[in-house]
């Protein structure tokens, strides 16, 4: 699949999104979970803001990382990146 059916795929998935994120609603909402969430942020693959205290990131800013970070693999989504488990 290539990027602009990707974008517009996850764009599709995250319509109803809130435009501002934190990581807990982002896992929420998108195909990855909060501990990749996390490592993203911490490894600044997915841009982000620092507010009271945590992170927060925009919808466009998590679609970009997807779009970047994922193999659609039918119903499957596999993220590129270190396993630190």
């Amino acid at each position: 699949m290539n990027q602009e059916k990707q974008r517009e795929s996850y764009e599709k998935m995250l319509k109803k999104c809130p435009d501002i994120l934190t990581p807990m609603k982002a896992a929420r909402w998108s195909p990855v979970g909060k501990n990749t969430i996390y490592a993203a942020l911490q490894n600044g693959e997915l841009e982000s803001y620092i507010y009271k205290g945590g992170y927060i990131f925009t919808k466009d800013a998590l679609i970009d990382y997807l779009v970047r970070t994922t193999n659609d693999i039918g119903k499957r989504y596999t993220i590129k990146g270190d396993k630190k488990c």
